[in-house]
């Protein structure tokens, strides 16, 4: 699961839905108003996706409904679709669908999902295009440990340090953990992971049990790990 919580309401289906494509590096607009053929039409999520050239623009409608969608809510969101003339259309249902939904979604661009197999449709990409992010903070961190390596050739430098540096290098794990994902499309890594927690610049533990939690903490630890690196090597300047 990209979110474990299930949306409370259809407002909260499209800020999720608006969620998951912005953290997959698209571009999307809640409730945007676009100009078709036939008139003025506000469609639920409006999003374009940059990843690709040209960019792609896909359109989500999001029912927070008790009752399965029936075939009409599909065939007015075909005729949409095709007026606007756009790549993908996106019906996500809390409820799933009729029969007859399902048939006339048959041989078009739109998609039929529930909250479920919307994410399981995005899983792989979501986990690739997050990684991607924390390459950035990485790629900092480990230069930090570069420098760490050449420091540590000083042995008295180290006796001195050895406290401070083996706590930001353990603090430091979870992005080496995210460099080795670089194949991340297969998400094949195990959950529970117990890793040390960054947040804590100690050597506590952590268990994650699933790649949002894992993001969500590497994110948040970021910014101030650096920041303590810098600190770090800035007293020995």
């Amino acid at each position: 699961m990209i979110i474990e919580q299930e949306p409370e309401n259809w407002q909260d289906l499209q800020a999720l839905t608006a969620k998951v494509f912005t953290e997959m590096g698209c571009m999307p607009e809640v409730e945007k108003k676009i100009k078709t053929v036939r008139g003025t039409v506000e469609i639920d999520v409006y999003v374009q996706d940059q990843t690709h050239t040209p960019p792609l623009i896909l359109l989500c409608e999001c029912k927070h409904w008790s009752k399965r969608i029936p075939k009409n809510v599909v065939h007015a969101f075909r005729t949409v679709a095709a007026d606007f003339g756009v790549n993908r259309g996106y019906i996500i249902s809390k409820a799933g669908f009729q029969s007859g939904a399902l048939e006339a979604a048959q041989n078009s661009n739109i998609v039929l999902l529930d909250w479920l197999e919307f994410q399981q449709t995005f899983y792989s990409r979501w986990v690739r295009s997050m990684t991607e992010k924390l390459y950035e903070y990485a790629d900092i961190i480990f230069e930090y440990m570069d420098v760490l390596d050449d420091r540590m050739k000083d042995v008295e430098w180290t006796k001195d340090n050895i406290s401070k540096h083996k706590n930001l290098t353990l603090s430091s794990g979870i992005y080496v953990r995210a460099n080795q994902w670089s194949d991340a499309g297969e998400c094949n890594h195990t959950f529970p992971l117990t890793t040390f927690n960054p947040l804590s610049l100690s050597c506590e533990n952590i268990t994650l049990n699933n790649y949002r939690e894992y993001f969500d903490l590497a994110f948040a630890a970021a910014p101030p790990l650096i920041t303590a690196w810098r600190d770090f090597f800035g007293e020995q300047t």
